[in-house]
This record gives structure tokens, sequence and C-alpha cells, in this order.
């Protein structure tokens, strides 16, 4: 799935940044992104790729789920949300928080209980970079320019797609 991040041309007169995300089908969901919303949105997309979750916000818009319904209420939400999109949540926050505060020591360790068992400091270390990034990159960009992200699922890869 391709996912395209445009930065907004004017946030004052409602040309707000947008998130548009093209499945591997052609199908297309796309929202506008609440000034400052990039960053997490960014944070979600290196948590997911890092650390191979499939059915958390990215892995579940690549399997046909529109983005606005994350943002309607529980009851009029055409799906649950599953647990493994719950986990990716405090991950997010803490390297979005390491991020924005200074802390005495980093926030995500190995033994951290928000992060999977098998997570390791490459991994995290890996996380860290990839968002510092994706943010400078962002940063970089005029308003009006886009940039484009590859989000792979694990059947894609072993499927050839990308072997």
């Amino acid at each position: 799935m391709l996912i395209r991040f445009k930065k907004g041309k004017n946030q004052h007169k409602h040309k707000p940044d947008t998130l548009t995300c093209i499945r591997d089908d052609g199908t297309v969901t796309w929202t506008h992104i609440h000034r400052g919303f990039v960053q997490h949105d960014f944070a979600h997309y290196v948590v997911e790729t890092t650390l191979g979750f499939q059915n958390a916000f990215f892995g579940l818009v690549a399997k046909g789920y529109n983005i606005l319904d994350f943002n309607l209420p529980t009851s009029k939400r055409p799906f649950k949300i599953p647990k493994e999109a719950m986990k990716v949540e405090p991950i997010v926050a803490l390297l979005q928080a390491e991020l924005w505060e200074s802390f005495p020591a980093p926030l995500l360790q190995p033994e951290s209980q928000e992060l999977p068992a098998n997570a390791t400091p490459a991994q995290i270390e890996t996380m860290r970079q990839h968002l510092r990034n994706l943010l400078q990159q962002w940063d970089n960009l005029a308003p009006g320019e886009s940039m484009d992200l590859q989000f792979v699922t694990l059947g894609e890869i072993y499927n050839g797609h990308f072997a």
C-alpha cells in the first residue's frame, strides 16, 4: 500500500495536511490531518513496519478499512478495533514522547511492558532513527509537496512480491 502525506498549503485557510492511502487493489481512503498529528501517523508507520504489526492502523487500512471510520464512536464504527491495534498505541505514544521531552533515559527499553517480548534493542533504535528521519523529511517539504511511504504486509513478503 502506498501512503502519501501531503503538506497543506495553508493550515489556516482550510488547506490542511492530508493522509492518503492507496491500496494495492487501487482503492483509496484519505483524511485531513490535524495540525501536529502527522508525527503520530509517522510513529504508527515506524512501529508497525519495524515490529511487523499487521493488524494495527496501517495494516487495517491496507486490508480495506476506511480511515475516517477510526474516528467514529465505537457504536457507529463498522468494525471492532483488534487487540493488536490497541497494543500499538502505547508504543507510538512512548516513541513520540521520547522526541518531545527530555528524559534522563529513553522510555522504550527492550524490557518495556508495552513492547512485544521479542523486540530487540536494534529495533528500538531503528524506530527512533526512522521517526527522526521522517520528521526531518517532512519539515523540509514545502507547502503542497508530498512524501510517499510504502507499507508492506508480511503476506506480500511471503508471496514473493518483495523477496
